[in-house]
């Protein structure tokens, strides 16, 4: 029953006779007291700090007010927190950005191998247009020379007709 006493006592935080009561808990106004106290020198840097004192060394103090003194407490904000989400953020705005220009650059090849096809099928419908205009050019000059050659021929032949019917 002693037994079962003492773990009931333990379990709620209450102390048995032999042990002495528990430190006090510092609260956020203790702490800023207790900086202003200490000449005004509260943390300026955001970087953290975990084995520097911003409490002033004084050896002449007796070691139980030096131990019922409240510890400065520890800033996860400024020290985790804060930087992490900067990565975050810094991150997130990075992949935005990353995403962006890999839009912009599949848009655009898109747009270059649309594009490409139409452009090298305008460079053949005009290199095959130069070459039927060049043989059409080129049949008109031969029928020229047929329409000479054929103009030679009939003069021949009325020239021929005239001596033999001479």
């Amino acid at each position: 029953m002693n037994v079962q006493k003492h773990s009931e006592n333990t379990l709620d935080g209450s102390s048995s006779d032999n042990s002495s009561p528990p430190p006090p808990r510092s609260t956020l106004k203790e702490s800023s007291q207790s900086q202003t106290k200490n000449h005004g020198k509260a943390p300026t840097s955001s970087a953290p700090t975990l084995l520097k004192s911003h409490l002033p060394v004084d050896t002449d103090r007796p070691l139980t007010e030096v131990i019922s003194e409240p510890f400065m407490p520890f800033d996860h904000q400024a020290a985790v927190v804060d930087p992490f989400t900067r990565e975050m953020a810094r991150d997130a705005n990075f992949e935005q950005e990353l995403g962006t220009m890999l839009l912009d650059l599949i848009l655009e090849t898109h747009a270059w191998s649309s594009a490409r096809p139409k452009y090298e099928s305008q460079m053949a419908i005009q290199k095959l247009e130069q070459k039927v205009t060049d043989v059409v050019e080129i049949e008109k000059e031969q029928e020229k020379t047929r329409n000479n050659l054929n103009e030679f021929v009939t003069r021949m032949r009325t020239a021929l007709a005239a001596l033999t019917g001479l």
